[in-house]
């Protein structure tokens, strides 16, 4: 894979050309730009499959590359050292990124991750998902891996993660999904947005989605499309505790 690398710090570049050179095989970095403009130029002159993109630079971070292109035959990698909810939301719009300082482990991982979706042309959607989940405080789209590509939906459309085995059926107010992903997966990844809580092993629910909070007979839930979910006994004190704090 051809390479570029634009980072306006001219010592990142060279540690992270460096470090591709020493220990990676088949990426060959093919120029280094330090601003967008620069990297357009290249990319325009180049058969370029592979950008290492850093976000936060002077005049235009980033995200400009994508305002130069149509279609972006290459993939992109962001190099950022932005902060632990800012990674939440590079997770959750799928998009791949480096954690500053690069370590190698990451960087192969993430390079074998680009390889494979390489061809599936929805970075401009991903970059968009990505800059809405920056630009507040609340993560807005989250996105949905199907047989097909990536759906990106609401976060508050949402009513509920339901488990089945290693797929996830994500219920929201208009459709049903069903994804190849352990609801595991999803808890980690929304495990720091208050709007959800595991109230079951098998359920992760949105809480503005819940019509009705029934404690008779064992607590359940009601959402808006009537489904009835059980409160894990387990995690009834909790989740009281839970929607106690945020109703204050």
């Amino acid at each position: 894979m051809k390479a570029l690398i634009v980072d306006d710090e001219s010592h990142a570049r060279s540690l992270l050309s460096n470090t591709i050179n020493e220990h990676l095989k088949g990426i060959e970095i093919i120029a280094e730009a330090e601003n967008v403009k620069e990297a357009v130029k290249i990319i325009n002159k180049n058969n370029i499959d592979l950008v290492f993109l850093d976000i936060e630079m002077p005049n235009e971070n980033g995200f400009a590359l994508f305002e130069y292109f149509d279609k972006p035959n290459f993939v992109t990698i962001f190099c950022t050292a932005y902060s632990e909810y800012a990674l939440q939301a590079f997770e959750v719009s799928a998009v791949d990124y480096l954690l500053k300082p690069v370590t190698i482990s990451k960087l192969q991982e993430a390079i074998e991750k680009a390889i494979k979706i390489k061809g599936q042309n929805q970075i401009l959607q991903s970059v968009s998902t990505l800059r809405d989940n920056l630009s507040v405080k609340q993560l807005q789209k989250i996105a949905l891996p199907l047989s097909d590509g990536l759906l990106f939906i609401k976060i508050d459309d949402i009513l509920y993660f339901e488990a089945d085995g290693s797929y996830t059926h994500v219920i929201t107010t208009k459709e049903k999904y069903l994804v190849c992903k352990k609801i595991k997966e999803f808890h980690e990844l929304l495990t720091n947005d208050s709007r959800f809580f595991r109230v079951h092993r098998s359920y992760l629910i949105n809480i503005q989605q819940i019509k009705k909070y029934s404690k008779k007979d064992g607590a359940t839930l009601v959402f808006e499309n009537n489904k009835v979910i059980p409160v894990a006994r387990e995690k009834k004190n909790e989740f009281d505790g839970y929607i106690g704090d945020i109703s204050v």
